[in-house]
């Protein structure tokens, strides 16, 4: 898993990005701090500087206690195959900020053509407001959208299901808010994540020759020279 993040024009590219375990490679825009999902980790002070930029300073103890809570929960989510969880900052149409989740997890299914898994990922989606096939650049998926209700709280999600080429899991993304309304912004600021998710490494040739071998490579060489 890597996370690239920056602008239309400009990336960023996160650590993660050069390993050779990657496999999923996906850019969010601005505004998006990723939350750690190893025991005992903590974002990182770059990280914890970037949200005090992003959150009023009234507001920011806040911010940093749903952090510290999202963390507690991430290591949980690891555990059920997620790869990847941060938070949103954004301005709402009043100027007040509010913020969002998004989450990336990987599903294991048995054997299944991409196109069908996309299908079925569909049809089983029985709680979304709304669920369509697309084509995305790496492959078919599935995009569902909900509005729940949870502890009091009206929550906008919007789901994409893209399977992976091999046939066997799914990349799960998920990006929900609380925000009441300007559900519109969200779903541009979801389709354009889903829009450049890839499964074949996308940086540069010379980024790439820097990257070091897989372990199970390494293993293989050491075993067998």
């Amino acid at each position: 898993m890597s996370a690239t993040e920056g602008n239309l024009n400009e990336f960023a590219i996160d650590g993660s990005a050069m390993s050779a375990e990657c496999d999923i490679w996906f850019a969010l825009p601005p505004g998006f701090v990723e939350v750690p999902l190893v025991p005992g980790a903590d974002a990182t002070a770059d990280e914890w500087e970037l949200l005090s930029t992003l959150v009023p300073e009234e507001q920011y103890g806040a911010f940093r206690e749903r952090m510290q809570e999202a963390r507690a929960m991430g290591v949980l989510l690891a555990r059920s195959g997620a790869v990847h969880l941060s938070i949103g900052v954004h301005h709402d149409e009043s100027d007040g900020v509010v913020h969002s989740v998004f989450l990336i997890k990987w599903q294991e299914l048995p054997w299944t053509p991409p196109k069908l898994a996309a299908a079925k990922a569909a049809l089983a989606s029985g709680g979304a407001r709304s669920a369509d096939l697309v084509d995305l650049p790496c492959g078919p998926a599935a995009v569902a959208e909900s509005l729940d209700h949870r502890e009091g709280q009206e929550v906008f999600q919007m789901t994409a299901y893209l399977p992976h080429p091999e046939g066997r899991r799914v990349a799960v993304l998920a990006l929900s808010t609380t925000a009441e309304s300007g559900h519109e912004h969200y779903r541009d600021v979801f389709h354009g994540i889903i829009g450049m998710v890839s499964f074949d490494n996308p940086l540069p040739s010379h980024l790439r020759e820097q990257m070091p071998e897989a372990r199970e490579v390494a293993a293989a060489r050491d075993a067998f020279g």
